[in-house]
C-alpha cells in the first residue's frame, strides 16, 4: 500500500495547544477504565448542561471521538466518521464528539460540527474527565464503551484506522479499519477483548 509524505490537510499549519503545538505518535498502554457510578465532573454539551455519555442498562456501545477544530488529521476523518455513524447508529451505537480543549469557544465548536457535517452530538471536556477516564492523548482518538453489570466498560481505545502512519506520512488507504472491526464484532453479539492501538494526531495538552 502506497504511503505518501505529508498529510492531506494543513501539513505546514501550526496548531495551538496551550503552550505547545505538536503532532505525536501515542503509544497507548493497557489501562482500562470502569466508570461505575463515578460522576464525570465538567463534561457538558454545547448548551452547558452536564452530560454522561457512557452506556447503561441495555444501551448499545458508545463511541467517544476526541477531536479539536484545528487538527487536520482529525478533520480529514470526518467523512469516515459520518460513514461509520450512519452504518452503526441503526444497530444501536451512539457516537459523541469530545472537544477536550477548553480554550475553544462553543461557537467555534458549533461551526466545526456544521462545516464538517458530523451529524452527531458534541461534548466539551475542559476538565479532562473523559480524557483521564480513557487515557486519550491525541486527536483524533476514539474510545468504545459497552454497558455491563458493573458499569460501563471500555473495550477499545486508539486510532480510527491506520491511515496515518507516522509524522507526515499517510497511506492512500487504510490497511486496518480498527474502529469498524470493533463495532462489527459488537454488532454480531460477540465479545470484544479489550485492546489499544497507537493513534497519530494532535497532542491533548494536560
Amino acid at each position: 500500500m502506497a504511503v505518501s509524505s505529508g498529510l492531506q490537510m494543513g501539513t505546514a499549519r501550526r496548531f495551538p495547544s496551550h503552550s505547545a503545538a505538536v503532532l505525536v505518535l501515542a503509544g497507548l498502554g493497557a489501562a482500562w477504565a470502569w466508570a461505575g457510578s463515578a460522576p464525570l465532573f465538567g463534561v457538558v454539551d454545547l448548551s452547558g448542561r452536564a452530560r454522561d455519555p457512557l452506556p447503561a442498562g441495555k444501551a448499545g456501545p458508545t463511541v467517544l471521538v476526541f477531536t479539536r477544530t484545528d487538527c487536520p488529521i482529525s478533520n480529514r476523518y470526518a467523512p469516515e466518521l459520518r460513514r461509520l455513524r450512519e452504518r452503526f447508529a441503526r444497530r444501536g451505537a451512539a457516537f459523541w464528539l469530545v472537544y477536550p480543549d477548553g480554550s475553544e469557544a462553543t461557537d467555534a465548536v458549533r461551526r466545526h460540527q456544521r462545516e464538517f457535517g458530523y451529524g452527531f452530538p458534541a461534548l466539551r471536556d475542559p476538565e479532562h474527565a473523559l480524557v483521564a477516564l480513557t487515557g486519550a492523548t491525541v486527536t483524533p482518538e476514539v474510545a468504545v464503551f459497552v454497558a455491563g453489570d458493573g458499569g460501563p466498560r471500555m473495550v477499545y481505545r486508539g486510532r480510527i484506522d491506520d491511515r496515518a502512519v507516522d509524522f507526515g506520512r499517510t497511506r492512500s488507504a487504510p490497511t486496518s479499519r480498527d474502529l469498524e472491526q470493533v463495532l462489527d464484532t459488537l454488532a454480531s453479539g460477540a465479545t470484544v477483548q479489550p485492546r489499544t492501538t497507537p493513534a497519530v494526531g494532535c497532542f491533548i495538552a494536560r
